[in-house]
C-alpha cells in the first residue's frame, strides 16, 4: 500500500502538463496560431519555472467565499501532550520552525475560513483509556466536540459506537489531494460505506509514527568496510530479514565476559520489549493475513505456510545471542543506542531521531526488512499510537467540518509537513544525503493492515505474532486457531456496521 504522497508528483506533473494546454485553448481564438503558438511558449516557459518539489503551489478546491461567522470547531484529542504539538500547538510564536509552523497554520485556516478553533487535549488519556472517555459523549449525544483526535488502536474500538460520520457525509473533503493518505483511509474501510477514520497529513503524528530501522553506520563500517552498504542491499532489495539477523550475530560481543546478552555489551539490536517490537516486522511483510472480495468486504487468511515461517524466523532472531529486548522507553533505548554499542535499533519511527540528535556516531535510516527477495515492496509500518480523526455525528457544525478539515490538511502539507520533513527531519536529524533518500523510500511506503488497526476490535487476531515471540514459541497454528472463532465473529459484527451504512 502506498501513501497518499507517491500519488502527489504525478498529480503536479499532470496539472502541469495539461494546465498549459488547458489555458491556451480558452483564452485564445483557434483562428489566431500566432497568438496560440505564444501562449503555449509562454506557458511552458512558466511550468520549466514551477518547482514540482514546492509544496506551496498545491492549490486545494475549497471555494474562495466560504465564511462561517466565526463559529467554533472543537477538537477532542485523547494523547500523551507531546502529540498535540502538531494539532493545537502552541499559544505563540516561539521562534523554533516547526512550532512557528504549526501555529501560522491554525490561524490561516482561522481567518481564511472565518472560524475560531478550540483545542481540548486529553493527555491523561491514551489509546487504551480514550474510548470508555469518547464513548461516554458519544452515547450522550454530546455535540460539544465536533473531531475526535488519538491513537489509531483506541479509536478503531469505537466504530461500532455508530457516533462517527463519514468523510463522504460532510462534504468538501477531497480524498483525490494528496495530504489525504487515501491508501490508508481505504485499509481503514470496508466495502463502498465510506470513510469513517481521517488520516493525513494534519494528523502528523502518524507520520512521525512511521516505523524504520536505525544503523550504525560507523560500527557497520568496522566488520563490513562500507558504512553505507545497507543503503546498498536496500536499494538492491537485498534487506531481509535473514539479512538483518545475520549483521546482528556478526557485531555481538559479550564485552563483560558474563556469557548473558546485557546493555553492557556490543549488541546486535535493541527493542523495547520483545511485544510491540515485533508488529513492524510481521506487516512489512507481503503475507496476506486478510483477502478482499470483489465489494471491498474482508475474510480472515491467517494460517499459511508462510506465515508459520515468519513466526520461526522471527523467534529465531528475537531470540538470538546479541538481541537485547529489555529496553523500557523510547529514552533508554535512545540513551543505550547513542552509547555507539549497538548496530541496530528497532521498534524505532522516524520520531527517534528527535532523541538523538547528540548521538557521535553516524546513523541511517532503514526500512524494515523485507521477508524474502522475493517480495518485490518494502513496507513501512505506522505505530498502532499514530494519530486517527473521526467527525462526530453530533455535532452541531457538519456543514463546516468537511472545509475545516480540508483546510487544515491542505495547509500541513503545504507549510507543516516541508518545515519538519524536509528541515527538522531530513537535515537536522540526519547525517547524509543518502540518510534522507531512505526517509524518503520509507516515507513512499508507508502502510497499515486492516486486522491490526483494529486489533482490539477483532479479539485480538491482528497481535498473534506478539504472544509467540514473547514466549519463544513456534506453535502459530494452534495460537491462531484458540483466537479464530472470535475474530470472525468480531470482523462479522465490524462487516455489519459498514454494510448497514450502505442501507
Amino acid at each position: 500500500m502506498k501513501h497518499a504522497t507517491i500519488r502527489a508528483a504525478a498529480l503536479l506533473l499532470a496539472a502541469l502538463l495539461t494546465a498549459p494546454v488547458c489555458a491556451s485553448c480558452a483564452d485564445t481564438p483557434a483562428s489566431d496560431p500566432a497568438d496560440t503558438t505564444a501562449a503555449v511558449t509562454e506557458a511552458q516557459t512558466a511550468a520549466e519555472t514551477v518547482d514540482p518539489d514546492d509544496r506551496t503551489q498545491m492549490k486545494d478546491t475549497l471555494p474562495d467565499d466560504l465564511d462561517f461567522d466565526g463559529r467554533t470547531f472543537t477538537v477532542f484529542i485523547s494523547c500523551p501532550s507531546d502529540q498535540n504539538d502538531f494539532l493545537g500547538g502552541v499559544a505563540e510564536q516561539t521562534g523554533d520552525l516547526v512550532e512557528d509552523a504549526v501555529y501560522n497554520r491554525n490561524a490561516s485556516v482561522e481567518e481564511r475560513l472565518n472560524v475560531k478553533l478550540v483545542y481540548n487535549p486529553r493527555t491523561e488519556l491514551t489509546g487504551g483509556t480514550m474510548d470508555a472517555a469518547v464513548l461516554k459523549l458519544l452515547m450522550a449525544g454530546d455535540s460539544s466536540q465536533d473531531l475526535f483526535a488519538g491513537q489509531q488502536y483506541g479509536m478503531a474500538k469505537l466504530l461500532t459506537s455508530g457516533g462517527f460520520v463519514t468523510a463522504e457525509d460532510i462534504g468538501y473533503i477531497d480524498l483525490d489531494q494528496p495530504w489525504w493518505w487515501k491508501d490508508y483511509m481505504d485499509e481503514l474501510t470496508l466495502g463502498n460505506s465510506g470513510h469513517y477514520y481521517l488520516v493525513g497529513d494534519y494528523f502528523m503524528e502518524s507520520l512521525r509514527f512511521t516505523r524504520a530501522v536505525l544503523y550504525n553506520k560507523e560500527l557497520y563500517a568496522r566488520y563490513y568496510d562500507n558504512g553505507d552498504g545497507l543503503y546498498e542491499l536496500v536499494l538492491d532489495g537485498k534487506w531481509t530479514i535473514d539479512r538483518m539477523a545475520e549483521c546482528a550475530k556478526e557485531v555481538y560481543v559479550d564485552l563483560n565476559n558474563n556469557g548473558e546478552t546485557d546493555e553492557e555489551d556490543q549488541l546486535g539490536c535493541i527493542f523495547w520489549l520483545r511485544l510491540g517490537s515485533t508488529d513492524p516486522f510481521v506487516y512489512s511483510t507481503d503475507i496476506e493475513f486478510t483477502k478482499r472480495d470483489k465489494d471491498g468486504y474482508l475474510s480472515l487468511n491467517m494460517i499459511s505456510d508462510d506465515a508459520v515461517k515468519l513466526c520461526e524466523k522471527l523467534v529465531d532472531f528475537f531470540w538470538q545471542p546479541g538481541i537485547y529486548a529489555g529496553c523500557t522507553s523510547d529514552e533508554q533505548q535512545a540513551s543505550l543506542y547513542a552509547s555507539g554499542r549497538v548496530l541496530f535499533s528497532g521498534n524505532s519511527n522516524l520520531k527517534t531521531a528527535e532523541l538523538l540528535r547528540d548521538m557521535k556516531s553516524p546513523f541511517g535510516f532503514l526500512p524494515y526488512p523485507k521477508f524474502d527477495e522475493e517480495q518485490t515492496e518494502y513496507r513501512s509500518l505506522v505505530h498502532d499510537a499514530g494519530m486517527i480523526g473521526a467527525v462526530n455525528g453530533c455535532s452541531e457544525n457538519l456543514d463546516m467540518a468537511g472545509a475545516v478539515l480540508e483546510a487544515l490538511c491542505a495547509e500541513t502539507y503545504r507549510s507543516v509537513t516541508p518545515v519538519w520533513y524536509e528541515t527538522a527531519l531530513k537535515i537536522k536529524y540526519t547525517r547524509d544525503d543518502i540518510s534522507a533518500q531512505m526517509i524518503d523510500l520509507i516515507h513512499g511506503s508507508i502502510t497499515t493492515n486492516f486486522i491490526y488497526a483494529y486489533n482490539y476490535a477483532l479479539s485480538d487476531i491482528g497481535l498473534q505474532y506478539r504472544t509467540l515471540i514473547t514466549n519463544k514459541s513456534t506453535d502459530y497454528v494452534s495460537q491462531v486457531e484458540k483466537q479464530l472463532k472470535a475474530a470472525e465473529k468480531s470482523l462479522q459484527e465490524l462487516t455489519d456496521v459498514f454494510s448497514g451504512a450502505n442501507q
